[in-house]
């Protein structure tokens, strides 16, 4: 029998409509008290939750320039993203993989290919924000191992780690890598 192609499965490479830089903002809807840019500060004060209201969530993912429906999600969109969030942060642990919540989602949202040829969720409006990040999500299972928390205790934002060694530290190197460095500097040894 002739082998006509490789009998492992291979990714699909079929490009959804949102980035994984839009399924992590919607991952760090949840973040510690230095998870803002202009943040500083000295104590924990725990997390704070940008999906507790709509227009605080709206609020947070356009000014990360995630790319939002009109209108305001419903309580079942907010569940849904919610779902996601606690999903995607969930896979920083060892061995954790689908939830019951996502994968409830993710079994009653129907995909299509759009007009170039990417994956979509069907619908409109924010069920179909949410069903294209599941399909994101499915990536991020696969990629986990460059999945990483920012090494500022007091932020906790989840990023990916594209680097070559995968030894990257902060969510970003001029914010909370900085101000490790300055923190560090002012508290070494004098001469």
């Amino acid at each position: 029998m002739s082998r006509i192609a490789p009998r492992d499965a291979r990714p699909a490479n079929i490009l959804p409509r949102r980035s994984l830089a839009d399924l992590l903002w919607v991952a760090n809807t949840r973040h510690g008290p230095a998870g803002h840019w202009f943040a500083r500060v000295a104590e924990d004060t725990g997390d704070h939750d940008h999906l507790r209201a709509p227009d605080d969530a709206i609020r947070y993912l356009t000014d990360h320039r995630v790319e939002v429906p009109h209108g305001h999600p419903s309580a079942d969109d907010v569940a849904a993203l919610v779902a996601i969030r606690e999903m995607a942060r969930g896979l920083l642990d060892a061995g954790s993989g689908w939830t019951p919540a996502a994968a409830a989602l993710l079994a009653r949202t129907r995909f299509r290919l759009d007009e170039t040829g990417g994956l979509a969720a069907e619908g409109s409006g924010w069920p179909t924000f949410v069903g294209d990040l599941l399909a994101l999500l499915i990536e991020l299972v696969r990629i986990r191992e460059r999945l990483a928390i920012c090494g500022n205790p007091l932020c906790r934002l989840v990023f990916l780690d594209e680097s070559r060694s995968g030894t990257r530290r902060w969510c970003d190197d001029a914010g909370c890598g900085n101000r490790d460095r300055v923190r560090r500097h002012r508290h070494r040894p004098a001469a």
